[in-house]
């Protein structure tokens, strides 16, 4: 049999819609800036830093990272031995991540985390009667960026026509994308501040609890956003109330259907609330919420990799296979212990995940990490005043995942499901705290694979295998297809009944061969 024979063979065809793996990298970047805080400092005692509005951009062997690091620092005044709070103005940094290969136009996907936050005492100086500490700040940023291109390949599955030993073939885990989008939900809402605010000094607002769910041609995503306002009251003083406001949302995914995977991006966009001039305890906030989600199908398919002595078409697959998935709930408990004694926990905690590292041994994922919480309690006394303090808690959980070695990434996506407190009757600064997180991981491996797409055939039908969508019928399919419904019963001799077929479904179709 020689490679440029042309055989009577019959390949069989299967539309894989995946996100083709152009490359990735980490880098670190340093923020070093020289900040200010009123009066004397004793010490910094906490500093809560995130990262917001983080924006990429794809160039040429390179990606762009833009952001903006908010810092609240709690520190001890020297003079009158109280904890206080000073909100740094917001600092935006730019970065190079080096991506060889990458190209505008190109996918993206980028993860940042802060991995160290420092600060060194300078001066003190004088200014309007009022001493001003100035201290040298340092940000260490750790960001990850994997560039990929969403690619349609039809790529052989099985081939008839000639001996199955000379048929080379694997299997392939991968995540087909089904579709994705971005939408956008205003939420308008009544606040109510514990006493008249004269202004809105600054807004912290997360989404938390983010919870999708996939149905026909949509995803209904349901979320809280969460906020901690800061405002001038009387005398120039800043309180602060913390809000929290559930919302539900449609994005349309054409394609998407139940039981498929989901990815969201929630971020918030915008966020305002103006004061009622006549009632000012009072206020209307709008906040705009901006949710991308992207809708993807794990799929095992046996690919065509080589055809013995025959002369095919290939192409080169870049793809990070699926090893396994898995989730786990994990309890904490721990006691604390509260600055001053407690009347009573004052709505849910402000909770966030840091430093989390997921390490991939064999068939298991161990994943670190630390639960930061902000509790708010009402300060028994007689002015019961909200006060708050932050405390971390470091956790470890194992996830098994059969298949898993070192060397294989892991990606993990953390939340908070249950947080309860309860307060020592007997002495009130101790409280018993237990909190429920949820781990997921997905482990994926880095795959290179070379795959058949074209073989010599005579002109006879190549079939192509096609995946019944929710509201499909045959003569949906046929249409889009440019065949008839009789042509599609005719390879399909399973099919009976032409008004009968089920979404997932594996159906052929038959088409003109290629070349």
């Amino acid at each position: 049999m020689g490679k440029d024979e042309v055989l009577p063979l019959e390949c069989i065809t299967e539309l894989l819609k995946v996100e083709q793996v152009i490359g990735e990298s980490v880098a670190q970047t340093s923020v070093i800036r020289e900040i200010t805080l009123p009066g004397r400092i004793r010490k910094i005692t906490e500093v809560d830093a995130t990262l917001r509005d983080i924006k990429s951009k794809v160039i040429e062997n390179k990606v762009i990272i833009e952001g903006v690091i908010h810092k609240q620092i709690f520190f001890v005044d020297d003079d009158t031995g109280q904890l206080k709070e000073h909100t740094v103005p917001d600092e935006k940094f730019v970065h190079f991540v080096d991506v060889p290969g990458a190209f505008p136009s190109a996918n993206v996907q980028v993860h940042a985390r802060i991995e160290f936050v420092g600060h060194d005492f300078l001066f003190e100086r004088r200014h309007d009667n009022q001493i001003i500490s100035h201290f040298r700040q340092t940000v260490v940023v750790e960001i990850f960026a994997k560039v990929t291109e969403s690619i349609q390949l039809d790529v052989v599955i099985d081939v008839k026509g000639i001996d199955p030993k000379l048929v080379t073939r694997e299997l392939l885990k991968v995540e087909s994308v089904v579709g994705e989008n971005a939408s956008q939900v205003s939420i308008i809402r009544d606040v109510v501040f514990p006493r008249p605010a004269r202004k809105i000094k600054n807004i912290d607002a997360t989404i938390e609890d983010i919870v999708s769910t996939v149905i026909e041609n949509k995803v209904v995503v349901e979320g809280v956003l969460h906020k901690q306002i800061f405002f001038v009251g009387d005398r120039d003083v800043v309180y602060e109330v913390s809000v929290d406001e559930r919302f539900s949302h449609f994005v349309d995914v054409p394609g998407a259907f139940p039981g498929a995977n989901v990815q969201v991006y929630p971020r918030v966009e915008f966020v305002d609330i103006v004061i009622d001039p006549y009632d000012r305890t009072r206020g209307r906030q709008t906040a705009i919420v901006d949710i991308f989600v992207k809708v993807t199908e794990t799929v095992q398919v046996d690919v065509v990799t080589d055809i013995k002595d025959v002369k095919v078409k290939k192409e080169l697959l870049k793809v990070a296979q699926v090893v396994g998935e898995g989730v786990r709930q994990h309890s904490i408990a721990a006691n604390l212990t509260a600055p001053f004694p407690a009347r009573k926990i004052a709505g849910r905690p402000l909770t966030k995940f840091e430093n989390v590292t997921p390490r991939v041994i064999e068939n298991k994922v161990i994943v670190e990490g630390e639960l930061v919480k902000q509790i708010f309690f009402v300060r028994e006394g007689e002015v019961p005043d909200v006060r708050e303090f932050e405390v971390r808690e470091r956790f470890t959980v194992f996830i098994d995942i059969p298949g898993a070695k070192p060397g294989h990434v892991a990606q993990v996506s953390t939340r908070v499901e249950f947080v309860d407190f309860e307060i020592d009757p007997y002495d009130r600064r101790r409280i018993r705290q237990t909190t429920i997180i949820e781990v997921f991981v997905k482990v994926t491996e880095f795959v290179q694979l070379e795959v058949v797409i074209e073989c010599p055939v005579k002109p006879v039908p190549v079939l192509r295998v096609y995946i019944v969508q929710p509201s499909d019928t045959l003569f949906k399919i046929s249409k889009r297809f440019s065949v008839t419904v009789s042509e599609i019963l005719k390879v399909n001799p399973d099919i009976k009944d032409p008004n009968l077929i089920f979404p997932g479904q594996k159906i052929l179709i038959p088409s003109p061969p290629k070349g």
